[in-house]
């Protein structure tokens, strides 16, 4: 009846088992810094998803406008071999899709200094038209040849 068991009598434990990893890891309690961090992380995933939509549409509409470009070019060759159309009508279309520059200049409140950098960034363009003008202007054969035989 007596169930009483001296030390000496048990065998020692082996304590240096090694258990499996949990499969889920523990979670930390939160603290006053780490609520802070987690809001501002999700402040700035939200910042990069709304500039990476914002980035998308901006592709997507220089793509679409590029599409449109190139579609109207392509009516204006397609009329021009069709005998629709002259030279200089397809010239005067193609030119009128051509952008502009504009140069604005600031209204009377601006400064003498901000009109002067108006007036020198116009310069600087007109002069740079004028070099892209005579390179356009000198394209080599083979290069006319070779773009033309890529579009077809």
């Amino acid at each position: 009846m007596d169930s009483y068991v001296s030390r000496t009598e048990l065998s020692p434990v082996d304590r240096a088992v090694v258990r499996a990893p949990s499969a889920v890891s523990g979670i930390q309690p939160p603290s006053a810094s780490g609520v802070k961090d987690a809001l501002a992380q999700e402040e700035r995933r939200g910042a990069m998803a709304q500039s990476d939509l914002s980035s998308t549409g901006q592709e997507l509409a220089s793509v679409a406008e590029y599409v449109e470009v190139h579609a109207r070019i392509a009516e204006i060759l397609a009329d021009l071999s069709a005998g629709m159309t002259d030279v200089e009508q397809a010239q005067d279309a193609i030119q009128s899709m051509l952008p502009r520059p504009i140069i604005l200049v600031p209204l009377p409140p601006a400064s003498k200094e901000a009109v002067e950098h108006a007036a020198v960034i116009a310069r600087r363009m007109v002069e740079r038209a004028a070099y892209a003008h005579a390179g356009q202007a000198h394209l080599a054969r083979a290069t006319v040849e070779q773009v033309a035989a890529s579009s077809t």
